[in-house]
């Protein structure tokens, strides 16, 4: 019975005994091998007999290729066995390769040898293997925009085309490749968020704000800083045309009367209220209220306007109508932040015409600038001044009306009026609830 006691205790003893030597050998080893050389001197020292040296000093297996030869000079102190390896490799032009158990020390020259051949014969077995075909549905993206990125996962014999007709991505190529471009795929083939661009465009005489007491600086405390706005003064291309004798001329002449502004609309502004006095006081009129949907980083164009046909030459002296767009024009593209705010490019612009000696002449006034705005703020573009000469004709009532002799009682004066187009832009990002809404009110319909 005692003895039955016993063996438990001689094994728990020995147990212990067993992991005291192997942590005092680890402490040991780990000592010796951050242990420093204080001097290490070799004078024409074999270098084979070095490595093996370092070796038993740091407790490592270090085998040396048997193309190693020669004899070193130098001379170390205060390094570890590791550091004195490093220094004897780099100066004599040879390579360390790490493995689990031991340390292998060989040329460089034919380290990199030893690599190219393995680099060939990875490749060479890669020309061995079947090509495979695989053709994959985009859902969200364009197939062709995903092309381009997706030729670099190919490998040196894969290839890819595209089938508009599915907007699929048609890819031969290795199995591996493949799945490299697979997985690409899933990273890159991801639904763009949509942002729907509505805007206001109202027409109102210049000086109706200075009237009912408004001031724009009142529409965000916060001046928008746009360094980027550019006028597009003192440009003029013309455009001649021989078709006719008139010889018709077309010239683009930038008006930079009235200057441009971008504010942003605070919460507490209210845009219908302000379009309510315009209209009802009938000092300005609605051009519209337009809206559209586009893509993030994609522009959306608002046009209203119409087409001036010129008749011209072309290069082969045949007689071409080109037409060219007069009217109102904002181009807008929308970038959605990190933190769902909205970058836009905003590019306003305002043209006319009118007829002169030489032909027509078409007045544009454009600007472009960059502003953030929250989901839903709008922003406000003024500035966007034309000119209107009407004729007016004028008298002392009743005699002006009298038939022969009410001449003499009237004249026509020239009256010019300015008015200023101002839009309000509203971005508001689509959201899945918003388009459920939408294909309802559609179905409704």
């Amino acid at each position: 019975m005692r003895k039955r006691k016993l063996i438990p205790k001689v094994l728990a003893a020995f147990l212990m005994l067993a992991l005291i030597i192997s942590a005092a050998t680890a402490f040991g080893e780990e000592q010796k091998s951050d242990r420093l050389i204080k001097t290490l001197t070799l004078s024409n020292a074999d270098i084979q007999s070095v490595l093996t040296y370092l070796g038993d000093y740091g407790g490592t297996n270090i085998v040396a290729s048997p193309s190693i030869k020669g004899n070193i000079t130098l001379k170390l102190k205060n390094v570890t066995w590791r550091e004195a390896l490093n220094i004897i490799t780099e100066t004599y032009n040879l390579t360390v390769v790490e493995a689990t158990d031991h340390i292998t020390v060989v040329p460089t020259k034919e380290y990199q040898d030893k690599m190219a051949k393995k680099d060939q014969f990875l490749y060479d077995r890669r020309l061995r293997k079947d090509v495979g075909t695989k053709v994959i549905k985009i859902k969200y993206a364009s197939a062709e925009d995903l092309e381009t990125p997706l030729k670099t996962m190919l490998s040196e014999r894969g290839s890819i085309d595209t089938d508009k007709r599915t907007n699929s991505l048609i890819i031969r190529d290795i199995p591996e490749y493949i799945n490299r471009a697979e997985s690409l795929i899933v990273q890159l083939d991801t639904e763009t968020k949509q942002v729907k661009i509505s805007a206001q465009l109202l027409e109102v005489e210049t000086h109706f704000f200075r009237e009912i007491g408004f001031d724009w600086s009142v529409v965000s405390r916060n001046a928008i800083d746009h360094p980027d706005i550019e006028l597009n003064g003192g440009t003029t291309s013309s455009y001649t045309s021989e078709a006719d004798a008139s010889q018709s001329t077309v010239k683009n002449i930038i008006d930079n009367s009235g200057g441009f502004s971008f504010s942003k609309i605070v919460n507490n502004f209210n845009v219908d209220a302000v379009v309510q006095a315009i209209v009802s006081s009938n000092k300005g009129r609605i051009l519209g209220h337009p809206e559209i949907i586009t893509v993030d980083n994609l522009e959306a164009k608002i046009q209203m306007g119409q087409k001036i046909p010129i008749k011209q030459f072309d290069e082969a002296g045949n007689v071409v109508t080109k037409f060219y767009d007069v009217g109102i024009q904002l181009k807008v593209t929308p970038h959605i932040t990190a933190e769902n705010r909205i970058l836009m490019k905003l590019e306003p612009e305002r043209s006319d015409y009118s007829f002169d000696a030489n032909g027509i002449i078409i007045n544009t006034q454009n600007a472009h600038t960059n502003v953030v705005v929250d989901d839903g703020q709008t922003v406000v573009i003024g500035g966007l001044t034309s000119q209107e000469d009407r004729n007016i004709e004028t008298g002392l009532p009743l005699l002006k009306d009298i038939p022969l002799i009410g001449g003499l009682f009237r004249y026509t004066k020239k009256e010019t009026k300015s008015r200023d187009l101002v839009i309000f832009v509203t971005p508001k990002i689509i959201t899945e609830n918003m388009a459920s809404n939408s294909i309802m009110e559609d179905k409704g319909k």
